[in-house]
C-alpha cells in the first residue's frame, strides 16, 4: 500500500504542483481523445489517482483496485474507480516532497473526474455516518441518564461494554476482512455477505436467548435480567451498524449508508424524548431499539439482494477459523482494563456505583471521538516513515504525538478537575451529585488512554503484536487483581482507578518494549 502524507507547507507546495500537472495531463488526454480513432489516449496521457483530504490522506493498493479514505473521524473503505490498466506505481518527487504515485491508463477523458466525484460522494456520506452515530449514541447516553433510575441505567452501561466487547470480535474476524476485499468481489459475493450477517446476528440473539433463560432459572433479580437484555440489543445494534457502514460502501451505496445513519438518528431521538417526557419504560425502549434494528438488516437484502444463508454459515465458519483466534486475544486482553472493573462493580457496589462510573465515562466521549479522529489520520503517517533508518522518524515522530495528545488530556482533566460537580450537574442534573470524583478520575485516565494512541501506531509499524497483546494481557491481569480492593474501599472511583493502573501498565509497558526494540 502506497500512503501519501504531508504536513501542512508541504501539503500547499505539493497541491499546487499536483494541479498544475493534473491539468497538463487532462489537456494532453483530451487532445489525444479527439485525435485518435480509437478515441483512447496513449500511455503518456495518464490520469494520476491522487487524492487529498484536510487533515488525512487517500491510501491507494494498486493490487486490489482498493481505496481507503483515512481522515476525519473514520477509517473508510471507498468504492473502486471505474477498471483500468494499471502501470506499476513510480515514486517521484514534486517540489522536493517525497511520494508514490500510481499512474493508470484512462479509458476516456471524463472517467478520472467521475471517479473522485463518486469517492468524494463516499467520503463525505463515510464521515456524515460517523458523525451522527457518535453524537446520537451520546445524546442518547445523556437523556437516559436523566430519565431512568441507577438500576436501569448501571445495566445500560454495563450491557454496552459486554456488547461491544464481543462485537470486538466480529469486528476483527469478519468486518475488517469484508473492508480489505476489492469492491467488485463484495458485490459478486453479495448474498453470502449478507447471508454471514444474517447467521451472525442469528447466533448473537440465540446466546442472548440462552443467557436470559438461564439467568432467569437460576432466579437472578431484575437487575441482571436488564444487564442480559441491554447487552443483547446493544451487540445486535453494534453489530448491525457497522456491517453496514462497510456494506454499503463497498457496493457503491454511500447515500444508503446516510439514511442508514438518520434512521438509527430518528430512532434514538425518539426514544430518548419519550424517556424524558411520557414516561416510557426502560425495558420497552429496549424493545423498540431491538426491533428497529430487526427492520434495518431486513431492510439491506430489500435494497441488495437476497441472503444466502447456507454460504453465508460457511463463510462465517471459515472467518473465525481464519481470524477468530487473534480476534479474542486482540479483544480480551483489553477488556481486562476496560469492561472487567465495571462488571465486577456491577456485582460488589450497589447500582448506584456503576451508574456513576457509566455516567462520568460517558461525558468522556468528546474527548475520545476527537483523539480516535486525529489516531486515524496519524497511524497512516507511520507507513510513510516505515523505511526510515533505524526508525528515527517513526520515534520522532511518536514522542511528539505523546507530547500532543498528553496536552490534550491534560486539558481535560484539568477542566474536569476544576468543575467537576458543575459538568455532572449540567448533563444529568441532581441525580449524580456528589458523584465529580468519578468524573475527574476518569480525565486522569484518559491522558493514559491518549498518549497510548501513538504508541500503538508504533507497535503496528513494527508489527510487534505478539509482545504486545503479552503486555496487554499481563495490564489486564493486574487490572483485575487490584479492582477487588479498591472497589470496595473507593466504589466507582476505585473502579474507575483499576482500569487507570492497566492502562498504565500497558503504556508503559509498550513505551519500555518498543525503544528495547530499537535499541536491539
Amino acid at each position: 500500500m502506497y500512503v501519501c502524507f504531508f504536513s501542512t507547507r508541504e501539503r500547499c507546495a505539493a497541491y499546487r504542483s499536483i494541479l498544475t500537472r493534473s491539468w497538463s495531463h487532462f489537456r494532453h488526454g483530451t487532445r489525444q481523445l479527439f485525435t485518435s480513432s480509437s478515441r483512447r489516449p496513449t500511455g503518456d496521457a495518464r490520469a494520476c489517482r491522487v487524492g487529498f483530504v484536510i487533515g488525512g490522506c487517500i491510501a491507494l493498493d494498486p493490487d486490489s483496485s482498493r481505496s481507503r479514505l483515512i481522515g476525519g473521524t473514520t477509517t473508510a473503505v471507498v468504492a473502486d474507480p471505474p477498471q483500468r490498466e494499471q502501470s506499476a506505481p513510480t515514486p517521484i518527487a514534486i517540489d522536493g516532497v517525497r511520494m508514490t504515485l500510481t499512474s493508470t491508463k484512462s479509458p476516456d477523458a471524463g472517467a478520472g473526474i467521475l471517479s473522485r466525484f463518486s469517492s468524494a460522494k463516499v467520503r463525505i456520506a463515510a464521515v456524515g455516518d460517523q458523525v451522527i452515530v457518535a453524537f446520537t449514541n451520546f445524546a442518547l447516553t445523556l437523556a437516559l441518564g436523566r430519565a431512568y433510575a441507577a438500576e436501569d441505567f448501571a445495566a445500560y452501561g454495563i450491557g454496552l461494554s459486554i456488547g461491544l466487547m464481543l462485537q470486538g470480535i466480529q469486528r476483527h474476524s469478519i468486518t475488517i476482512p469484508l473492508m480489505l476485499q476489492p469492491s467488485a468481489k463484495v458485490r459478486q459475493d453479495i448474498a453470502t455477505v449478507l447471508g454471514e450477517q444474517c447467521m451472525t446476528v442469528a447466533l448473537a440473539a440465540c446466546l442472548g436467548a440462552i443467557a436470559y433463560a438461564a439467568a432467569a432459572l437460576v432466579g437472578h433479580g431484575r437487575y441482571v435480567l436488564t444487564i442480559v437484555a441491554s447487552s443483547a440489543v446493544m451487540l445486535f445494534v453494534y453489530l448491525q451498524l457497522e456491517f453496514a457502514r462497510v456494506l454499503l460502501v463497498k457496493i457503491g451505496r454511500p447515500w444508503l449508508l446516510l439514511a442508514s445513519a438518520g434512521w438509527y438518528c430518528a430512532v434514538a431521538v425518539t426514544l430518548a424524548v419519550s424517556a424524558l417526557w411520557f414516561n416510557l419504560t426502560y425495558p420497552s425502549l429496549l424493545a423498540v431499539l431491538g426491533a428497529a434494528m430487526i427492520m434495518h438488516l431486513a431492510a439491506l437484502p430489500m435494497l441488495t439482494a437476497a441472503p444466502s444463508l447456507r454460504q453465508g454459515w460457511q463463510r462465517f465458519r471459515a472467518d473465525m477459523a481464519r481470524y477468530g483466534g487473534w480476534s479474542a486475544a486482540a479483544t480480551f486482553t483489553y477488556t481486562g482494563y476496560n469492561h472487567v472493573p465495571l462488571f465486577m462493580l456491577g456485582i460488589l457496589a450497589a447500582p448506584m456505583s456503576a451508574a456513576a462510573f457509566v455516567a462520568a465515562r460517558s461525558l468522556m466521549q468528546p474527548l475520545q471521538i476527537l483523539l480516535r479522529g486525529f489516531d486515524i489520520a496519524d497511524k497512516s503517517r507511520f507507513a510513510e516513515l516505515a523505511h526510515s533508518p533505524a526508525g528515527a522518524g517513526q520515534r520522532t515522530m511518536t514522542i511528539r504525538l505523546v507530547a500532543i495528545y498528553a496536552a490534550i488530556g491534560l486539558a481535560f482533566a484539568g477542566l474536569a478537575a476544576l468543575a467537576s460537580g458543575e459538568i455532572i450537574m449540567l448533563a444529568y442534573g441532581d441525580k449524580f451529585a456528589g458523584h465529580g470524583g468519578a468524573l475527574v478520575a476518569w480525565a486522569i485516565t484518559y491522558v493514559l488512554i491518549s498518549v497510548a494512541m501513538p504508541l500503538e501506531s508504533l507497535v503496528y509499524a513494527r508489527e510487534q503484536f505478539a509482545r504486545y497483546y503479552a503486555m496487554r494481557g499481563l495490564a489486564s491481569l493486574v487490572a483485575i487483581a487490584v479492582a477487588y480492593p479498591l472497589i470496595l474501599r473507593f466504589a466507582e472511583v476505585g473502579a474507575i482507578a483499576a482500569c487507570g493502573i492497566g492502562w498504565l501498565l500497558a503504556v508503559s509497558g509498550t513505551a519500555a518494549l518498543m525503544l528495547r526494540k530499537r535499541r536491539s
